[in-house]
């Protein structure tokens, strides 16, 4: 009945009928013996931006592109699994995966996100987000620096237009603008 429960709670959170402080938080467990922080079986890391900026800024000074690809292809990795999974369990719509994993984003602290378009048909998506923690001094970048969610919007796309997919950043805070503007658009060439 709890697990029941649980699964009516966040389709009706996805819905918009309950709203919660945190959902995420509220359903994330700890085992001590492990070490191990988890949230519908899935393990986290809770760990703090710098050093995930730190590290990147490191990693490129090292390795160029190549570093941006690979925080890319972690965020990839997280994001594709994730849709999956969450399709597979609640049986979700394209649209409702979209909305759970940009709820399930701004909860676990990667920044507000938001949907700003949709269309399944002509295979673009378009996903906004304020406050990303993987942002550098405002301005600082000739380039996007939120490679982690890039990816993870790259590979929410993938589940969801079933094929590979690649997301862009076209607007990042740490190249002046108010916010990060992520893009999936199979018909063009965004860049």
């Amino acid at each position: 009945i709890s697990a029941e429960f649980n699964e009516i709670k966040i389709l009706k959170h996805i819905s918009g009928k309950i709203m919660s402080k945190n959902s995420i938080l509220n359903h994330l467990e700890y085992d001590k013996t492990s070490g191990a922080l988890t949230y519908k079986g899935v393990r986290y890391l809770l760990i703090r931006p710098e050093t995930i900026i730190n590290f990147q800024k490191e990693m490129e000074t090292s390795l160029g592109e190549k570093a941006k690809q690979g925080f890319y292809e972690g965020g990839f990795s997280g994001g594709f699994l994730s849709s999956k999974k969450y399709k597979e369990i609640f049986k979700f719509s394209d649209r409702q995966i979209i909305e759970f994993m940009m709820e399930m984003g701004t909860e676990i602290g990667w920044g507000c996100f938001a949907l700003t378009h949709f269309d399944l048909e002509k295979k673009v998506l378009r996903v906004s987000v304020k406050n990303s923690p993987f942002v550098r001094s405002p301005g600082e970048a000739s380039k996007g620096t939120c490679d982690l969610i890039r990816g993870v919007v790259g590979g929410m796309a993938s589940v969801i237009f079933n094929q590979t997919c690649t997301a862009s950043e076209v607007e990042c805070i740490s190249k002046g603008f108010d916010m990060c503007l992520f893009v999936v658009d199979l018909n063009s060439d965004v860049t």
